[in-house]
């Protein structure tokens, strides 16, 4: 069975069969226009209505911009509802509730992140044009790039492969139809972060606290999955040379560690409010922006 012939609809043909699916499935429509898509036009109507940090990265600029990709980086959430439906191909009615469960999750997600939004947001300087891309225009209508810093394409196509891993190894540990659908949710985490790093929708500042939010909301998401994870990043030499590469991952993983080594210094901060002393020092140290180098020691920060 091909994973990548189940298209979305099948999916939306589920949730809509199954009442309690249905009612997860207002939700995350809920949490996404409301966590989303409302801070970032009321941003866009009323200028100034909330901070917002700039940011970016050297390294970015070794990153090649490549607008084929635009598609690609727009498939997380179809990937996350076709990786649903094939759950329920594969095992039936026993897998509902963790279907259900995802959704929730997903919700949660987007709540954790609108924590974020709603009190600091934050853009980048890398963003391109490409007029004649259909898939940018799309872009460009509905998303003014001000929610750069949790991305929630990283947290829902992580959050997808972890998950899916969980499920296939506990009702069918082993077995091949199960293990070829985490290979796949996982090889698409890798293209699609990949992705929203070339089509310069994010820096690659943005990735590294977005992992940390998603291990801190799913503690089970731990520094050895994240380390495995930016480990695979640019295996595929035709996309960036391994010199990039390396400098890609070795940034992400520092940027990563620096949040650890601010929730340290926080102590008992929730991750949320973690990234936030983050990005508010940024928009105010900063005038709004900053170009962070990681091969340097971070500056100490304080707050609460």
């Amino acid at each position: 069975m091909d994973i990548e012939s189940f298209s979305p609809g099948e999916s939306v043909r589920l949730i809509l069969r199954h009442g309690r699916l249905r009612h997860r499935g207002i939700q995350v429509f809920r949490a996404a226009v409301r966590q989303f898509f409302l801070p970032q036009f009321q941003s866009r109507l009323f200028p100034g209505i909330r901070p917002v940090a700039v940011v970016s990265h050297p390294a970015d600029d070794c990153l090649p911009f490549v607008p084929g990709l635009f598609r690609r980086y727009l498939a997380y959430f179809s990937v996350w509802l076709r990786t649903l439906s094939y759950l329920y191909r594969i095992y039936g009615k026993i897998v509902l509730g963790d279907i259900e469960r995802m959704m929730l999750d997903v919700v949660r997600l987007y709540e954790a992140s609108g924590k974020v939004y709603r009190r600091c947001q934050s853009t980048t300087t890398s963003r391109r044009s490409a007029p004649a891309n259909p898939f940018f225009l799309l872009i460009t209508a509905f998303d003014p790039h001000l929610h750069c810093i949790p991305s929630l394409h990283v947290l829902t196509i992580c959050y997808n492969y972890h998950r899916t891993r969980q499920i296939t190894t506990r009702l069918d540990p082993g077995g091949v139809t199960g293990c070829r659908l985490t290979a796949w949710t996982y090889a698409a985490a890798l293209r699609i972060t990949e992705a929203v790093l070339l089509v310069k929708q994010h820096s690659l500042i943005d990735i590294g606290p977005s992992l940390f939010l998603l291990s801190r909301i799913f503690p089970d998401y731990d520094a050895g999955e994240i380390r495995s994870f930016v480990s695979d990043l640019f295996a595929d030499t035709s996309l960036v040379d391994l010199r990039t590469a390396r400098r890609v991952r070795a940034a992400i993983l520092a940027s990563y560690q620096e949040m650890q080594a601010l929730q340290r210094r926080l102590r008992d901060c929730p991750a949320t409010d973690v990234l936030l002393v983050y990005l508010e020092e940024i928009a105010r140290v900063s005038g709004g922006s900053a170009k962070k180098d990681f091969n340097k020691p971070p500056r100490r920060r304080g707050g609460s």
